[in-house]
């Protein structure tokens, strides 16, 4: 027997939903107490704003994303192979999204402060496989480890953003997208 989804599980269900669906403008306290199937009077006792659901909601998604990267990579040992699982990874998330590109502009500075735990866990990896490739040879020497790790990641993004745009097209972009960067940093 499965158990039933906890009200705050319920809740950010639906703030991903709608932010998925509609948009953040979509996101409403009003519209995610009827999404969820809760009173309004619910949410304020588990959130004091939208933008406290919002934030939770793409904290939790965030960390699932990590624990998914992190086990994608764990199943392979060449940096070219960690490359590709990482444009696989932000492929799927563009197929997938409910994690909307650029999502933090719509919300108070307080909130996007606590955003970024995701960019960042991407960006230790980028730099870790860059470092790795470097060290067994793999990619070039001489690589500009801080321009490299944020130009990689925007690649990412890119792809991301492309195949929510054509996630029929998630195959064709994920090959393109691992050749671009594997070429860029002298993959052998």
């Amino acid at each position: 027997m499965t158990d039933a989804p906890s009200t705050t599980d319920r809740i950010i269900h639906a703030a991903l939903s709608l932010i998925a669906s509609d948009g953040l403008g979509a996101v409403t306290m009003r519209r995610i107490a009827e999404t969820a199937g809760v009173a309004r009077q619910t949410l304020y006792n588990h959130y004091p704003d939208v933008d406290s659901i919002v934030v939770a909601a793409v904290e939790r998604h965030d960390e699932e994303s990590i624990r998914l990267l992190e086990s994608t990579l764990a199943v392979v040992d060449r940096p070219a192979e960690k490359v590709e699982q990482l444009v696989r990874h932000f492929v799927a998330v563009g197929a997938h999204t409910h994690h909307s590109q650029g999502i933090e502009h719509g919300l108070s500075a307080e909130a996007r402060q606590r955003l970024g735990a995701y960019e960042r866990a991407v960006e230790h990896w980028i730099r870790q496989i860059l470092q790795e490739g470097q060290s067994t040879g793999a990619f070039h020497s001489d690589l500009e480890m801080e321009v490299d790790v944020d130009l990689i990641r925007r690649m990412l993004e890119g792809l991301s953003e492309q195949t929510s745009r054509s996630p029929d097209e998630s195959a064709a972009i994920a090959r393109a997208g691992t050749r671009t960067i594997l070429a860029s940093i002298g993959a052998s």
